[in-house]
């Protein structure tokens, strides 16, 4: 499996696709200029031409249109330098807003119907996202391109219907102005029946072949969410949208969906977000179907919680998105070690209140000896151990032992915990840890060691692992020793 790689240190060119004709002068000059009809005829006179190699040169034709790259070739193009540069964000209802302000439509049915109406096709475009473009840093808003929908599913759609013919619906532009692109749904709620509440789309494995930008994979802005492949054949694949997958209440759904459906990839949280992000974040995680074949694209884009407006680019990423069997112990590992490293920043937070509490030099030095160092340790190796693993058996055995060695951790300091700062040795003067310390003092710091105490002894994703590694074992193990068909080699 490849690893990570920031499309601006790679040190290697990045595969390009031919570049698409794009339309004249620049669309959205012309649209605010010479409005769209004469857009429409210029595109449909520049494609009667066909595509001599003397079109868009100072060597053409006279009479030719000037031809302008537009941001939606570069991202063809080039996709991993085009995030890198132009941040992308995914709100729909925005986009459709600022680029049609007097279309009456519902945007957010729009978006929610582009998830549960069954369009079995979809189109978009690249708009300029003016809240957060600066110097040096343009900025774009993926939208659905709405006429197109309205003159594909217009006549049928009652959201639609009331659009066919309106005067304020841009009117539809040949086929090179859209991406033409596939889209994963985003759901809600609770995930137990992913076929009815996990977003998810086949996709053509040539992916490419449909025209401009049908390369892609678009789905929703995720942050908490996973990428996840299954049902994988020659012509197909099916590529989900999985919501929240280590929340409370989707953690055993998603293991299920796990052991059950046996994804050949799962793109997640500990993937693209990075450990030491502040304010929000803010994540553009594409498909792309490039000329090395296929790939997950992802850009991190940190948004101060303060101003939605003021957003930096903080990486581009890009691995193989794998279509084969043969990764599942490695992204199960890859999850719970992230899941791990999670609850270690948790920890992290604790320990450094309860050392703030921790009272005289021969106080803060005991407990870091008997209390601090041996949590922080004990949970720091956990993520360590789950690299390089190899078997569902091994993981299960790693997830036993884990468990066992915390538990013992745990135990350990709580003996030693109740001898020096339990209810007896809780007084003025009894004892070198209760010395020097009003009991206000002695209150709070107990109360900090507690807190990390319940941290250190919240086994969830231990626990979740354990189950997962096991069962998925078995499932292994179950289809290994099922009995070959009749005839079959």
């Amino acid at each position: 499996m490849h690893g990570h790689e920031d499309a601006r240190s790679t040190g290697r060119a990045p595969a390009r696709r031919p570049v698409r004709e794009a339309p004249p002068q620049g669309l959205r000059a012309l649209q605010s200029t010479v409005g769209n009809s004469v857009i429409v005829q210029m595109l449909r006179e520049a494609e009667s031409r066909g595509s001599g190699p003397e079109r868009g040169t100072q060597a053409g034709r006279a009479n030719d249109p000037v031809v302008q790259r537009t941001p939606a070739d570069d991202l063809v193009n080039d996709p991993q330098t085009f995030l890198s540069q132009s941040a992308l964000a995914l709100d729909f209802t925005m986009g459709i807003r600022n680029r049609m302000p007097d279309l009456p439509l519902n945007q957010a049915e729009f978006v929610n119907r582009m998830s549960t109406a069954g369009w079995g096709r979809h189109w978009f475009v690249l708009v300029p996202d003016t809240r957060r473009s600066r110097e040096g840093m343009p900025a774009y808003l993926l939208t659905p391109a709405v006429e197109k929908y309205v003159a594909a599913y217009g006549q049928d759609d009652p959201l639609l219907a009331p659009l066919v013919g309106h005067a304020a619906l841009l009117p539809v532009l040949p086929d090179q102005a859209y991406l033409a692109s596939s889209y994963i749904p985003y759901l809600t709620g609770i995930t137990s029946d992913p076929d009815t509440s996990v977003g998810h789309a086949r996709v053509p494995r040539d992916a490419g072949n449909q025209g401009p930008g049908s390369e892609f994979v678009f789905t929703a802005t995720m942050n908490g969410c996973a990428f996840a492949v299954t049902g994988v054949n020659d012509d197909h694949f099916t590529a989900w949208h999985y919501q929240s997958p280590s929340s409370t209440s989707n953690s055993g759904p998603a293991r299920e969906f796990r052991r059950d459906q046996a994804p050949t990839d799962w793109f997640g949280t500990e993937e693209y977000e990075s450990a030491d992000q502040s304010g929000l974040f803010e994540t553009t995680n594409l498909l792309w179907n490039s000329p090395e074949g296929w790939q997950v694209i992802s850009q991190e884009t940190h948004v101060n919680a303060f101003d939605m407006n003021d957003a930096r680019i903080a990486g581009v990423h890009s691995r193989e998105l794998h279509l084969e069997p043969g990764q599942e112990v490695a992204y199960t590992a890859r999850i719970y070690g992230g899941l791990a490293r999670a609850q270690l920043q948790r920890l992290a937070r604790l320990l450094q209140q309860a050392r703030k509490a921790g009272g005289t030099t021969v106080q803060v030095d005991a407990l870091e000896k008997s209390v601090f160092k041996p949590l922080e340790i004990a949970m720091a190796s956990e993520a360590l151990e789950l690299k390089d693993v190899n078997g569902f058996d091994r993981l299960a055995h790693i997830a036993s032992d884990l468990k066992r060695r915390r538990a013992d951790t745990l135990d350990g300091v709580r003996q030693w915990g109740e001898s020096n700062l339990g209810s007896k040795a809780m007084t003025h003067g009894g004892g070198v840890f209760n010395s020097r310390m009003d009991e206000q003092k002695l209150t709070a710091r107990q109360e900090r060691i507690d807190l990390l105490l319940t941290e250190f002894g919240n086994f969830s994703w231990l626990n979740g692992l354990l189950d997962e590694a096991v069962s998925r074992s078995a499932s292994s193990a179950s289809e290994e020793q099922r009995p070959v068909a009749q005839g079959s080699v």
